[in-house]
């Protein structure tokens, strides 16, 4: 099955091919896969080369256009809840034993207690503003505020209250159709304004909408059984302090019939999440001018397609992977991730065997922080760095690596440093513009790391995070076959040239390259044979990636 995604400068044509058998032939076969590789590879760098040059807003020009959010009428009918019963309004009001019912156009203004559900049931056609000025709903069978039917409604918190809406654990109406949040609504939402509201989802959701769902304003609090804010064609945040605090995910967007819908787009605002599952999942998740902190027990930010990071200031502070998606690029922003396992992870996220030209990882800048179990870059498909600084505290194991490419990662600019164990530790191209160094250290956490010049002026200096086998540099005007020294805590290390393996440094004295060494493999403590190195970095070849868990889908 192919799977064509279109975007503009930003990003590139991406094609998701499966892996096709060929019963002709070995040979034939052979020769397929090295033309195929070829062909992704020199994809993925086109890709990766229109980065740097573009804004969020190319992207969004290329996803459905989020509704804006209605002024609301001066024109208020005021409605006080009291209890089960209500007070106000006219006929377009009615009141039943457990609920209160909008049916028309116009703006409401609700205050007070009430046990039971607030229902919006008008025309396809009206619009319906909802002014809540310090009220208080309780279910006792289903969601406490439901929008049923209507063309779009927003939300007002009013200036200075706090507003509480909670359902009931268990609803009576389980069909597919049927409410299924504490504030649901099967219209376009907004919520705005600059009182507080609290949202409990005792149920499911705390939040969702059908449709679109944007979020301008107000100081929000939402706890859910399952995700805590949910908007199936979009999700937009354009303002606003938000708690989330959810088991299933934190934010989500699910609606996966092409890619203009099924987006997060944060453009603003401050956001707190503690999660079950993933702190944002959609297919596409765009964030700019906005603080948002992460504690996730699956990953920080997933992403089907493209996750974009443009001026946002983003602290995962726990994860399982930090960000993932098909096409990751940091054009700038501020980046701190912890993760149990990969800390960056490009890869399609489903069962679609890919190609190199499938994935990229792209950083052009900001400033990216990386403490990971696993490998810390990752890209199951290419990478790319043409400026910022990436800075990657990989992992002490050797079964992964700080730096983990299937495909080709060039660098052009930019400050990297990644450091980590050195079995399955790996470099960026040697033809790459911008020159590196690599070799191998015994660091310890708290140690500085320093790159000088054969003249020995310093350039560039990096603390560890953790215990450190190998490291590897790269930083403005670095130059390849250039000679630079490697030194931990004022000791030297290791004399390397850039675009090599280097030379390590023992109790001896510095020893050389060894005869008959592989290209590219980093010398590391021993007796001058290849037993018990390791592979040291190697040359990134391509291969399948594994399947990881794609976001789930709700009917609602």
């Amino acid at each position: 099955m192919n799977r064509l995604i279109t975007c503009t400068a930003l990003i590139c044509t991406v094609a998701l091919l499966s892996a096709c058998s060929d019963s002709s032939g070995a040979a034939t076969e052979q020769q397929s896969t090295e033309q195929s590789t070829e062909q992704s590879t020199e994809q993925s760098t086109e890709q990766a080369a229109t980065l740097s040059g573009s804004n969020l807003d190319e992207v969004r020009a290329t996803v459905k256009e989020a509704h804006s959010v209605d002024d609301l009428s001066d024109d208020v009918t005021d409605l006080l809840l009291d209890g089960s019963s209500v007070t106000g309004g006219d006929g377009s009001v009615s009141a039943a034993v457990g609920s209160v019912t909008i049916t028309a156009a116009g703006t409401y203004r609700l205050s007070g207690e009430f046990d039971g559900t607030v229902i919006v049931a008008a025309a396809d056609t009206d619009k319906v503003g909802i002014i809540l000025d310090g009220v208080e709903i309780q279910s006792v069978d289903g969601p406490a505020l439901a929008v049923t039917s209507a063309d779009e409604v927003t939300i007002s918190l009013a200036e200075g209250t706090e507003n509480v809406l909670a359902d009931s654990a268990a609803y009576s109406d389980e069909t597919d159709d049927a409410p299924n949040a504490a504030l649901f609504s099967s219209a376009d939402l907004s919520i705005t304004g600059n009182g507080s509201l609290s949202v409990t989802g005792l149920y499911n959701d705390a939040i969702a909408s059908k449709d679109g769902l944007v979020i301008e304003s107000g100081t929000i609090t939402v706890d859910a059984v399952d995700d805590g804010i949910r908007g199936k064609d979009y999700l937009v945040v354009k303002g606003g302090d938000i708690a989330i605090t959810s088991g299933g995910h934190a934010m989500k967007s699910d609606n996966a019939d092409d890619m203009t819908v099924g987006y997060i787009d944060i453009q603003g605002g401050q956001i707190v999440i503690d999660t079950g599952e993933d702190g944002a999942n959609a297919q596409t998740v765009l964030m700019a001018d906005t603080s948002v902190t992460i504690s996730a027990a699956d990953d920080g930010i997933h992403a089907d397609g493209y996750l974009v990071v443009d001026g946002a200031t983003v602290t995962i502070d726990e994860s399982y992977e930090g960000l993932e998606g098909t096409v990751v690029a940091i054009l700038d922003g501020t980046i701190d991730i912890t993760s149990s396992d990969d800390g960056i992870n490009g890869s399609t996220g489903d069962d679609v065997t890919s190609s190199a030209g499938d994935v990229i990882v792209y950083i052009g800048g900001g400033d990216t922080v990386i403490d990971a179990g696993g490998d810390g870059f990752d890209s199951n498909g290419n990478a790319e760095m043409t400026g910022g600084s990436l800075i990657i505290h990989g992992p002490t194991d050797s079964a992964n690596g700080a730096i983990d490419v299937d495909g080709t990662f060039t660098i052009s600019g930019g400050t990297l440093y990644a450091a980590g164990a050195s079995g399955m530790a790996q470099t960026p191209a040697a033809d790459s513009a911008q020159g590196w160094v690599t070799a191998n250290v015994n660091a310890t956490s708290g140690s500085t790391i320093t790159i000088a010049d054969a003249e020995g002026t310093e350039l560039d200096s990096f603390q560890a995070a953790q215990v450190s086998q190998n490291i590897v540099i790269s930083v403005p005007g670095m130059v390849t076959g250039e000679t630079y020294t490697v030194s931990v805590d004022g000791q030297q290390a290791a004399e390397v040239v850039a675009g090599q393996g280097g030379s390590a440094m023992g109790p001896g004295g510095m020893q050389g390259g060894v005869p008959g060494q592989r290209p590219g493999q980093v010398p590391g403590p021993g007796d001058g044979t290849d037993e018990g190195w390791g592979e040291g970095p190697q040359s990134p070849t391509q291969e399948d990636p594994g399947a990881e868990e794609s976001a789930d889908s709700e009917t609602a």
